[in-house]
């Protein structure tokens, strides 16, 4: 794609459920069953799409849905071939985070040193699991002010605890000329990642890195989602618990959008009635295609 100067510079969502994606593999749960017939209901892994001044665009996270996604965020640009990727970041090593990455090898889109942004311990990953060839490896190590820059976007890593079985997990602060947006896909809960930022709530940590928008883990409704599974193995911070922190949207706080779904998660319910709660409290609830000028 040819590139020019003085692009918008924007953010678009790619996707919203958790790893899995609506319909998970081998479930059968309500929302799985109608996404089967339903395809308005079916939902894509998280993953976002950047577009710099230059007209570059960069990908963060790579899903095993990555050739819808790349049309997601075309048709968002008004381009009418899906988009191909000028760097990819990963934020960390968790299977539906960087599943997709194979497809940018020979057997399908056949890239050659493509920039691929991670951690040390996220790329130690993806080398063992033979992803790496395809890319250009950038990577650093999982400490505080760690930077990338793009003409007009600047990513800021911030280390998180999120179940380091793999690799390290880092939040993205993604910084625009107009706008301060944290991407939180996944943390293991409130009470480690605020001692980690040193704040004492959810606002506070907000307000102190200047947030204009929030992208937050909503994994889980309500701990009952799986059917008598140990959710200790699978943290994430339920969105009751956020939503108890937060309490109701005032006018100073950033715009708050609840990314990361389960396919058990009423939230992905139009209708339900805890997306109504969410909704009556002054935040939202993340859409595939949802589009942010940065």
């Amino acid at each position: 794609m040819g590139k020019s100067m003085d692009c918008e510079v924007s953010l678009t969502l790619l996707g919203t459920a958790q790893d899995g994606g609506l319909p998970q593999a081998g479930c059968n749960c309500k929302n799985c069953k109608l996404s089967f017939y339903d395809g308005d209901f079916r939902r894509f892994p998280v993953s976002l799409g950047l577009q710099d001044s230059n007209g570059s665009m960069h990908l963060i996270e790579a899903t095993r849905l990555l050739p819808d996604q790349l049309m997601i965020w075309a048709k968002k640009q008004g381009m009418e071939v899906p988009v191909i990727p000028d760097s990819v970041t990963i934020t960390h090593a968790h299977l539906g985070h960087i599943e997709g990455l194979g497809q940018f090898g020979k057997e399908v889109m056949g890239c050659q040193n493509l920039p691929l942004f991670a951690s040390d311990s996220v790329i130690e990953v993806i080398k063992k699991k033979g992803f790496s060839i395809p890319f250009k490896i950038n990577s650093f190590q999982n400490e505080k002010n760690c930077k990338i820059e793009f003409p007009g976007i600047i990513l800021e890593f911030i280390p998180v605890p999120h179940r380091d079985d793999a690799s390290d997990t880092h939040a993205i602060l993604i910084v625009g000329k107009h706008t301060r947006v944290l991407f939180l896909p996944d943390h293991d809960d409130w009470d480690q990642t605020l001692m980690a930022m040193n704040c004492n709530s959810p606002r506070e940590w907000f307000r102190s890195l200047g947030l204009t928008h929030a992208l937050i883990d909503a994994t889980f409704w309500s701990n009952d989602e799986l059917g008598g599974r140990d959710m200790s193995q699978v943290p994430h911070p339920l969105v009751t618990d956020t939503m108890e922190r937060l309490g109701d949207r005032i006018d100073s706080d950033p715009e708050i959008i609840f990314i990361h779904l389960n396919h058990t998660n009423p939230l992905n319910d139009q209708n339900s009635k805890e997306r109504k709660i969410v909704f009556d409290a002054g935040w939202k609830i993340g859409e595939e295609g949802w589009h942010l000028k940065l």
